[in-house]
């Protein structure tokens, strides 16, 4: 697929300069936001906004704050917060789209924390839907054997390890993703070891959110042979959600001729025809 790529520059709530590119489409019907997984950059999510401006979605693909072309620091004195990608980046993102596609319905799609911290932003409502995929609680214990084995070395083992000896958890062994700051990290890692749901009671960060206001029709979508987002973790992060109407789906690789697809496969282009047609469909029928 081919399109047009605009390198953007937004501030977050604080001020923080994010930044990311637009994909416009030709004659647009709807404006989509991709909030990313944790240490994704968003170069990652490129072929899937194409895909969607080719659709008819102005679409915005950014980096939070401490992440790949937003990261102002090295990693190691980078003071950013995940709950910050929530309560300041997320829907400072949102603003900026509807700003640069005034009067077009909105849509995000949040792959893993970019769906679980939906409840954060405070301007969430100006959404008419949100598509979660792979989007879970992250507590380890809900996760697959042996991968909840390999984040418990995370959490306990190599993460502290590298905060001591680098200052923030780098790309190595165990973690495939961007560098983290070590208040991310931080923060990541005290979520994920314990069960309590999403909202301030997680996290006194999440004073303010609105995980349990949430009334914009969500879609979640999850795998069978992902060892992340089980089943029971997924169900884990939706009972945050009381108020949304909520679609969910699971999808075997199988059912999409796909050998694995695990944590990240949706956003690969063979998908297209597949997994992507499926889901803007539903975000068509939500904005129609």
């Amino acid at each position: 697929m081919s399109g047009r790529v605009e390198p953007v520059r937004f501030a977050a709530r604080d001020g923080r300069e994010l930044c990311g590119a637009l994909l416009p489409a030709a004659a647009p019907r709807g404006a989509l936001l991709v909030n990313a997984a944790t240490g994704f950059a968003h170069r990652f999510y490129h072929d899937f906004a194409l895909y969607c401006a080719a659709r008819g979605y102005d679409t915005l693909v950014y980096d939070y704050r401490g992440i790949g072309a937003s990261a102002g620091a090295p990693p190691g004195s980078e003071r950013a917060l995940m709950s910050d990608w929530g309560r300041l980046d997320m829907p400072a993102a949102l603003d900026y789209l509807a700003a640069r596609s005034p009067g077009l319905p909105l849509v995000t799609v949040g792959h893993s924390v970019g769906g679980q911290l939906i409840g954060a932003m405070d301007n969430e409502a100006r959404a008419c839907a949100h598509v979660m995929i792979a989007c879970s609680s992250g507590y380890w214990r809900y996760q697959r054997v042996p991968f909840r084995f390999l984040a418990l070395a995370l959490w306990r083992l190599y993460g502290p390890l590298m905060l001591a000896r680098r200052g923030y958890l780098p790309r190595g062994i165990i973690w495939r993703g961007e560098p983290l700051p070590p208040g991310v990290f931080r923060q990541f890692r005290a979520w994920c070891l314990q069960p309590t749901h999403f909202g301030p009671a997680l996290d006194a960060q999440f004073a303010d959110s609105r995980f349990a206001e949430v009334r914009t029709p969500l879609l979640s979508l999850g795998f069978s042979d992902d060892p992340i987002a089980t089943p029971r973790a997924i169900e884990a992060l939706l009972v945050s959600y009381p108020r949304a109407p909520i679609e969910r789906r699971i999808c075997a690789p199988a059912e999409v001729g796909a050998r694995r697809l695990g944590h990240h496969g949706f956003f690969f282009a063979h998908h297209r025809d597949s997994l992507w047609r499926g889901v803007l469909d539903w975000i068509d029928a939500r904005c129609a």
